[in-house]
């Protein structure tokens, strides 16, 4: 802490240390610390000629703190702080920078384009969604579905899923499901597709 002589005038300028930042999607918290006590203020930018300054909050402390808001989510700022004592002594950071994180993704795929072909056992069904996601199907001969493919984790737009073991000539119900990195769920409508005839053994 600065030592002022009895009498003598303040001239010397608050120490800053322990410049901190916390960030989320479109704010920053900025925090440090003075060795007397002094105002708090930000210049911030997403350059290093900043270009936006903070309301200055005029109460004199050693613990600052201040929020930046209103940020462009994904994105580096750069920022320095300023704490001036009561005797208008100025201290001035150098330049730092932080980065905002990235929007919340609460959207769920698109699902589209879905189709089934099949064999007198199988039947294959493939879809396209909009982001990449993962692929099952749950079906049986009615709804609700009595059964579900594994799940097929790999994040993709493209989705192919084989459904084994199923009767010939039976008609079979199906929906498919597809979620995001997000976890962000989309499940289609009902479709229905049927099986085909066991082929028939020509005669010996």
């Amino acid at each position: 802490m600065n030592i002022i002589p009895s009498g003598a005038p303040d001239v010397t300028p608050p120490v800053i240390s322990a410049i901190a930042s916390s960030t989320a999607t479109s704010t920053a918290t900025i925090t440090w610390t003075t060795d007397e006590a002094s105002n708090s203020q930000v210049n911030y930018g997403t350059t290093s000629a900043y270009g936006t300054t903070t309301t200055l909050d005029s109460t004199l402390t050693t613990s600052h703190s201040v929020n930046l808001t209103g940020l462009a989510t994904s994105t580096l700022y750069h920022f320095r702080v300023r704490s001036a004592d009561a005797s208008s002594n100025l201290a001035t950071s150098t330049d730092k920078t932080l980065t905002t994180t990235a929007a919340l993704d609460t959207t769920a795929p698109v699902i589209s384009a879905i189709a089934a072909t099949s064999t007198a056992s199988t039947i294959t069904v493939t879809w396209t969604t909009d982001e990449n996601s993962d692929s099952q199907v749950n079906y049986g001969t009615t709804t609700p579905y009595s059964s579900t493919t594994t799940l097929n984790s790999t994040l993709t737009t493209s989705h192919s899923v084989t459904i084994t073991t199923l009767s010939p000539s039976t008609t079979y119900h199906f929906r498919v499901r597809s979620k995001d990195a997000s976890s962000n769920l989309s499940v289609s409508g009902d479709q229905t597709t049927g099986t085909t005839a066991t082929p028939t053994q020509p005669l010996r």
